[in-house]
């Protein structure tokens, strides 16, 4: 069936399926036009997502996506960028996670004809890099291919990212979540920790034991200790008189997550350790030790080492905790990321909020240019808002702004290239080009220094050369 399907594809594109593609067993194969119509499958995809080809082929990835077969289209994603996206999804067949790539294939005019999909099975992945490890192959897979987590029960609580410092993170949680050791996540609020620990509890041998997420901060001191430990009948006044587990006793068998573990108080701290050393915990007010079996992941955006200096955070524990260290990058250090989320935070808004909304060019880069101090959090939370406070099908410029106008935006020293200038525009002259990109900076620069003379002196002009192209592009007075 595929080598029929195949031949009805150009030479080209035939040439690089039949060299590359059909006979590699760890790699499925999905090929849409460039308006997203499935014109080929391989069978290794069949394999990998648990979806026959005839639910696929003659489909766009539109429908195939409103039908509920995946939560998120790579293809869909590459067709809007035009550029490679890196997606990963757990599929409702046998619970699997895998890896997408969705590299598009451009023509002479620069739109896209096809977009190739590789579906690559984490476990697959991993024997890959064992069979490639010091070779130019793996050098280059490991370049080319992300791993995304998504959450079971929410959409929002997906990676999205074609950074090489979350690819290393990521790729490194996947190694690390099917062995059964304590995992530290470390990192600023709002980068996504629950995230990386999410992963490690889905891909590990106690992924379908319990999962009980705990944060440290959210718990009241005094009830801190009988919601982790559990307390006995009559333990103390106001308790359940039938006694109750604890949180961590609930985990047995399963994963435990300590979120904000430096929150955690000294003498909590010492009660943890018992825990750890012994696998057995006392209930308040009880008389017998009570065996536990649980993978412990805590998280935390503090300074460990410096809270030990300050001895408010046991050392002991700390290596307890510390077998295996990871850490979350703010958005400030994958900063490439920043469209890619956006794009991703707006499908989500719009299918929460049942809007289609899209954002202006201007908008887009506007958001991309933002510091984001609460991170990926904090930029979820910004799209969102934008969709909710926009009037119109677009979503503009002044509507970004009002939404991050509280926001810094930062220099083009610490911006990428491509994030920070405009797109480039076939259907413009050079003229037209040039005139979008100086009314760009014209913009940036008032907004940051709101004062005529200043600009002139920054971008050595003159003041009057300043106020006249500010009302040519029409860019508020100053």
């Amino acid at each position: 069936m595929e080598n029929i399907l195949l031949e009805k594809l150009p030479e080209d594109l035939r040439s690089i399926l039949l060299d590359e593609l059909l006979q590699n067993p760890f790699m499925g194969v999905n090929i849409t036009d460039g308006k997203g119509m499935v014109l080929f499958v391989n069978k290794t995809h069949y394999k990998i997502t648990g979806h026959p080809p005839e639910l696929y082929l003659g489909r766009t990835m539109q429908e195939i996506t409103d039908d509920g077969l995946i939560s998120e289209s790579a293809t869909l994603i590459s067709l809007h960028s035009k550029q490679t996206t890196h997606i990963s999804q757990i599929s409702s067949h046998k619970n699997r996670f895998f890896q997408v790539t969705a590299i598009p294939v451009m023509d002479h005019k620069d739109n896209v004809k096809y977009v190739i999909n590789y579906l690559i099975e984490v476990s697959d992945l991993v024997k890959l890099r064992n069979q490639l490890q010091d070779t130019q192959s793996y050098n280059q897979e490991l370049m080319n291919n992300n791993e995304l987590l998504r959450k079971k029960l929410n959409r929002s609580g997906e990676l999205v990212y074609q950074s090489t410092i979350m690819q290393n993170v990521v790729e490194a949680a996947a190694k690390v979540a099917e062995h059964d050791v304590s995992v530290l996540i470390t990192g600023p609020s709002g980068a996504g920790k629950e995230m990386i620990a999410n992963l490690l509890h889905t891909h590990s041998n106690r992924c379908k034991a319990p999962y009980v997420k705990i944060n440290c901060a959210a718990i009241p001191e005094q009830l801190l200790e009988s919601e982790l430990f559990g307390y006995e009948p009559g333990a103390f006044t106001g308790g359940n008189p039938k006694g109750k587990k604890g949180l961590i006793e609930n985990a047995h068998t399963g994963t435990l997550l300590l979120d904000e573990i430096g929150e955690l108080p000294l003498i909590l701290q010492s009660k943890l350790l018992r825990v750890l050393q012994n696998h057995k915990l006392r209930h308040i007010g009880g008389n017998k030790d009570i065996e536990v079996d649980f993978r412990l992941i805590t998280s935390t955006n503090a300074d460990l080492k410096a809270m030990i200096q300050e001895k408010t955070f046991r050392e002991d524990l700390y290596y307890r905790l510390n077998v295996i260290e990871l850490k979350m990058p703010g958005l400030e250090e994958r900063r490439e990321d920043i469209i890619l989320l956006i794009n991703h935070f707006l499908n989500l808004s719009n299918a929460k909020h049942n809007t289609s909304k899209t954002y202006q060019k201007d908008s887009l880069h506007y958001l991309a240019s933002c510091n984001y101090p609460g991170n990926v959090r904090e930029l979820q939370n910004i799209v969102e808002r934008t969709v909710i406070m926009s009037t119109g099908v677009i979503i503009t410029l002044a509507d970004a702004q009002m939404a991050a106008g509280y926001l810094k935006p930062i220099t083009g020293d610490t911006m990428p290239m491509d994030t920070l200038y405009p797109d480039i525009d076939d259907g413009k002259c050079l003229k037209e080009m040039v005139a979008d990109y100086e009314k760009w900076v014209l913009s940036q620069y008032q907004k940051k220094y709101k004062s005529g003379a200043k600009m002139a002196e920054v971008l050595k002009t003159d003041q009057s050369t300043i106020s006249r192209k500010l009302s040519r592009y029409h860019i508020s007075s100053i």
